[in-house]
C-alpha cells in the first residue's frame, strides 16, 4: 500500500478538493509509486498556480487548464505518472511561473523533457497566432474593425469578424503544417508528448462547442479541420477510440453545423426509437450467456455522430447537394447503426460466444472478422459478426475479453514506449514502435529531399490517416497500407532493397470456387490494387530495378520517395543530357542565346539562387522534371537584366516571371466579336490550339473562355446561356505555347516512358504531365499526357515520330475528355 504519510504531508497543505480530484482520477490504475509522483506534481501546480487568473492571452487561469488536460489524460487515456506530471506543471512552465530545472529537481528528467518538448511546441502554436493575426490586420481596412477573441489550446488572439481571407487560410495552414512536423519529430522520441498535444486540442475543440459561433473564423476552421484530417485520425491509430470519436464529432460539429444538428437529431431519434429493441437484445443475449455459463457484460449503442454521417454519405452514392442527400438517405439500409457490445473473461469466451450468437441468428455472410487472431496494427482485438437479429434486423455484435476492451478504448499508446518494449512486447506493441521508427526515418528522407512542411503533412494524411488495408506477408505479419496500395507499396513497406528489386508479385487467396480450404496462387502486375486480406508474395530479380514509370504505380510517398531516390543516383548522366537539351532550347527560343555564354560565374550564381550544390544538380532536376527549365531562364535574364542596368527590359518580359509551376493556360490576346484585347483564356476541358475553329463562352468574372467548336460542354451552354456564347478569332495571338492533351496506346514494356519522353523532348516540344493505366490484362497500357506544344503543325509532326516507337500502337489528340470548371 502506498505510504498514507506521504500523501497526507501534501494533501494537508494543499487544496483537497484539488488534490482529491486527480487521485480519483489516478488511483483505479496506478500502483502506489506512481500516485506518490503525482501528488508531488499536484502539490507543485497548487503551489505555483494556485489563485492566479487567467489574462486576455491565457483566458483560463492555468491550475484549471491543468485539471482539466490532466482528467482527460487519466479519464480517456489512462497516460502513466510520468505523462500525468508534465500535464499537471506544464501550465505552470508555460506561464513562466515555475522553471523547468525545478521540475526536473522535484519530478525527474523525463516529466522535465515531456515538458521541454511541449514548450518547443507551444511556440510554434504562438508563432502561427502571430502570423495569423498579422495577416489579418494586413488586410483589414482603413476603418474599425469590431474583432473578437477565439480560443486556442493554449491562448486567446483577436481576430477580425470578417477575416475569411484566403491569405489568412495559407498562412495558418504553413505555421500548423510546421507544428505537425514538429510533433511527429517529438512523438518519436517519447509518445507522451503526443498524447498531450490530443489531451490539449480535445479540451480545446470541447470549449469551441460549449461557445459555439455562429461564423466561424478562419483560425477556428483551419483548427477544426486539422483536428478532422490530423488529431482523430492520430488518435485512431494510437488506438484510442473515445478520444477518436469525439474530435471528430467536435470537428464535424465546428465545420458543419447544420449537417451536424440534422445528423444529431437523427440519432436521438433513433436512439429513442431502438431503446426497447436494445434493451430485449441485450436482456436476450445475457440469458444464452448465463445459460452456457460464461460471465459476460452485455450492452448496447448507436455510432456516433460523424461515423453515422459519414456511413449516410456512402449510402448516398454520388449525390453531392445535402438537400438531396437528405430526402434519399435510408437509414434502414445502415445495418450496424446499431452495436452490441460482449464483454468476457478470456480469448475462449470470445469463440464460445460467437458459437452461441450465431446458433441464435443467422450471421450476414462477408461480415465476419476475427481481429484476435489478426489485431489491427493499433493494438485492436475483439471479434465482429453482423447478425439477422429479432425482427430480422441486421446488427453488429462485438465481442472482447475486459483487456481488449481496456487496448480498444484508452489505446496500445498507455503502455507500448515505457512498459511494454524489448523482447517480451507485444505484438502490437512492436508494430507500433515500428511505425513510429519508420515515420522518423520517412520524416528524415523528406527533410533530405527538401520537402515543404506542407507537403509533409499531406504526405501523412495520404499515407497514414488515409482508410486503411491490411494484408500479409507469407509468414503471417500484417502490414497497414492506404486504400489503392500496390505491391510496389507492399514490397517497400518491408524493405528498400525488396522494392528496389521487384519484378512483381503472387498473391495467395482462398479459391473462389467453393473447393474447401484450397489456396489459389495467381501472379498480378504491379499496378494491381491489393485488397484487405491478401496474402503477398514479392516476387524479387536481380536484374529488376526502379523506373520513371513506377512512379505511376506507387501509391504512397514514401514508396516513390525511394523510387526517386534510386532514379536520382542511377539516372543522373541521362536526366543530365536531357536537361542540358531542354534548358539549350527554351533559352533559345526566349533569349535567342544558347548555354555556352552560361559562365562558370554565372552558374555559381544560379546554384545560390535555386538552393543546388552544382550546376549539373541543376540540369539534372530539369532531366527529372523536377525542376522547369523556365524558372532557371527567368533567373539567367535577372541576372543579365541586372548586370546591364536596363531596368525597362523587366517590363517587356514581365510574362517570363511567372510561376513555373504554374498549370493553368496563359491569358491569349486574339479577336473577341471583332475587337481585341479582351481578357480571354483558353479552356482546360478541350486545349484548342491555332487552326481549331472556336467560340468563345463568357464567363462571370474571369472573361471569356474559349473553346474549340465541337467541345461536348458548348451543347450545355447552347442549351442554356445561348447569349453568352460569341464569336472569336486567332487574329492577334500572341501566346508562345499551347497545351495539348494526347492519348498514346502501346503495349506495356520496360523503357516504354522513357522513349516517349526522348522524343517529345527532342521535338522541342515540353510535357508537362503524363499518368497511364493498364488494361485488365496488363498487356497495354493507355498513356494519357498533356504537352506543351507551338503549333497544331508542331502537334501532328510530333504524332508522327511518336507512332514510329517501338510498340506503340496508337496515338491521337484527346479531344475533349477533361472536365472544364469555370
Amino acid at each position: 500500500m502506498i505510504n498514507r504519510s506521504v500523501e497526507q504531508q501534501y494533501v494537508e497543505h494543499a487544496c483537497p478538493d484539488v488534490m482529491n480530484q486527480v487521485l480519483e482520477l489516478v488511483r483505479p490504475y496506478m500502483v502506489p509509486g506512481e500516485i506518490e509522483q503525482v501528488v508531488k506534481a499536484c502539490h507543485l501546480a497548487l503551489e505555483t498556480c494556485e489563485g492566479v487568473p487567467g489574462t486576455a492571452n491565457r483566458p483560463i487561469p492555468p491550475l484549471e487548464h491543468a485539471l482539466a488536460v490532466t482528467t482527460i489524460l487519466a479519464q480517456m487515456m489512462h497516460v502513466d505518472a510520468v505523462g500525468i506530471t508534465a500535464a499537471l506543471v506544464f501550465e505552470a512552465v508555460d506561464a513562466e511561473l515555475l522553471l523547468i530545472e525545478q521540475v526536473e529537481h522535484v519530478l525527474g528528467a523525463p516529466t522535465a523533457r515531456i515538458v521541454g518538448s511541449m514548450l518547443r511546441l507551444n511556440i510554434l502554436e504562438r508563432k502561427k497566432q502571430n502570423v495569423a493575426t498579422g495577416a489579418m490586420l494586413s488586410i483589414q481596412s482603413p476603418s474599425p474593425t469590431t474583432t473578437k477573441k477565439i480560443h486556442d489550446e493554449h491562448s486567446l488572439a483577436p481576430v477580425p469578424l470578417e477575416s475569411k481571407k484566403p491569405r489568412v487560410r495559407e498562412a495558418l495552414r504553413r505555421q500548423q503544417a510546421e507544428a505537425v512536423r514538429k510533433m511527429f519529430v517529438a512523438m518519436a522520441d517519447d509518445p507522451r508528448v503526443v498524447l498531450l498535444k490530443l489531451a490539449y486540442r480535445l479540451h480545446a475543440m470541447r470549449r469551441l462547442c460549449v461557445e459555439p459561433q455562429p461564423a466561424p473564423s478562419p483560425e477556428v476552421l483551419t483548427m477544426a479541420e486539422e483536428t478532422q484530417e490530423i488529431y482523430a485520425p492520430l488518435a485512431g491509430r494510437l488506438g484510442m477510440s473515445r478520444v477518436e470519436s469525439e474530435l471528430q464529432d467536435l470537428s464535424f460539429q465546428v465545420m458543419e453545423p447544420d449537417k451536424y444538428s440534422w445528423v444529431r437529431n437523427i440519432v436521438e431519434m433513433e436512439s429513442k426509437q431502438w431503446r426497447s429493441y436494445v434493451d430485449r437484445v441485450c436482456e436476450i443475449l445475457r440469458q444464452e450467456m448465463a445459460t452456457i455459463g460464461v460471465k459476460a457484460e452485455v450492452s448496447g449503442r448507436v455510432k456516433h455522430a460523424y461515423s453515422f454521417y459519414k456511413k449516410i454519405m456512402r449510402s448516398a452514392g454520388d449525390l453531392e447537394d445535402f438537400e438531396a442527400v437528405k430526402k434519399a438517405a435510408d437509414i434502414s439500409q445502415i445495418h450496424d447503426l446499431i452495436a452490441f457490445r460482449i464483454l468476457v473473461d478470456t480469448t475462449t469466451d470470445c469463440y464460445v460466444t460467437l458459437g452461441h450468437i450465431h446458433a441464435l441468428w443467422r450471421p450476414k455472410d462477408g461480415r465476419i472478422k476475427d481481429f484476435i487472431a489478426n489485431p489491427k496494427p493499433n493494438g485492436y482485438s475483439a471479434l465482429h459478426t453482423t447478425v439477422f437479429c429479432m425482427d430480422d434486423q441486421l446488427v453488429e455484435i462485438q465481442i472482447r475479453t475486459h483487456e481488449m476492451h481496456e487496448m480498444a478504448e484508452y489505446g496500445v499508446a498507455m503502455h507500448w514506449h515505457y512498459k511494454d518494449v524489448g523482447d517480451q512486447a507485444s505484438a502490437s506493441a512492436k508494430e507500433l514502435l515500428t511505425w513510429l521508427r519508420q515515420l522518423a526515418e520517412w520524416q528524415q528522407e523528406l527533410r533530405t529531399s527538401n520537402t515543404s512542411d506542407t507537403d509533409f503533412v499531406e504526405a501523412i494524411k495520404d499515407d497514414i490517416f488515409q482508410e486503411q488495408i491490411f494484408v500479409f506477408t507469407p509468414k503471417g505479419e500484417v502490414k497497414d497500407l492506404p486504400v489503392g496500395s500496390t505491391p510496389l507499396d507492399f514490397a517497400y513497406r518491408v524493405h528498400s532493397e525488396v522494392g528496389d528489386k521487384c519484378a512483381g508479385a503472387r498473391i495467395i487467396s482462398e479459391s473462389e470456387h467453393g473447393e474447401g480450404d484450397r489456396l489459389v496462387t495467381r501472379m498480378v502486375p504491379l499496378d494491381y490494387e491489393l485488397k484487405s486480406g491478401e496474402v503477398v508474395d514479392i516476387v524479387t530479380s536481380r536484374n529488376a530495378h526502379p523506373t520513371r514509370d513506377w512512379l505511376n504505380f506507387a501509391r504512397t510517398a514514401a514508396a516513390r520517395n525511394k523510387i526517386r531516390r534510386y532514379l536520382k543516383i542511377h539516372e543522373r548522366p541521362i536526366n543530365i543530357q536531357i536537361g542540358r537539351d531542354r534548358l539549350d532550347r527554351e533559352l533559345k527560343s526566349i533569349t535567342e542565346r544558347t548555354q555556352e555564354v552560361i559562365s562558370e560565374d554565372l552558374q555559381n550564381w544560379l546554384c545560390e539562387k535555386l538552393n543546388f550544390a552544382s550546376y549539373e544538380d541543376i540540369l539534372a532536376a530539369i532531366g527529372s522534371d523536377d525542376l522547369r527549365p523556365r524558372l532557371v531562364v527567368v533567373k539567367l535574364v535577372e541576372y543579365w537584366e541586372k548586370r546591364d542596368n536596363k531596368e525597362e527590359v523587366v517590363e517587356a518580359n514581365e510574362p517570363l516571371v511567372l510561376s513555373p509551376s504554374a498549370a493553368k493556360p496563359a491569358t491569349a490576346q486574339m479577336m473577341v466579336a471583332g475587337v481585341s484585347g479582351l481578357l480571354t483564356r483558353l479552356a482546360n476541358c478541350c486545349c484548342p490550339l491555332p487552326e481549331d475553329p472556336i467560340v468563345g463562352f463568357v464567363s462571370r468574372g474571369k472573361g471569356v473562355i474559349v473553346h474549340r467548336a465541337d467541345c461536348r460542354n458548348l451543347t450545355n451552354y447552347r442549351e442554356r446561356a445561348q447569349e453568352r456564347l460569341i464569336n472569336v478569332s486567332w487574329q492577334g495571338m500572341s501566346q508562345p505555347r499551347y497545351s495539348a492533351p494526347v492519348i498514346i496506346t502501346a503495349r506495356d514494356r520496360n523503357g516504354m516512358m522513357r522513349d516517349l519522353a526522348s522524343v517529345i523532348s527532342d521535338a522541342g516540344a515540353n510535357l508537362m504531365s503524363v499518368n497511364f493505366r493498364s488494361d485488365g490484362n496488363g498487356e497495354t497500357v493507355l498513356v494519357n499526357a498533356t504537352i506543351e506544344v507551338e503549333n497544331l503543325t508542331q502537334l501532328q509532326w510530333l504524332f508522327t515520330r511518336l507512332a514510329r516507337i517501338k510498340d506503340v500502337l496508337h496515338v491521337e489528340r484527346d479531344l475533349g475528355k477533361q472536365k472544364n470548371t469555370l
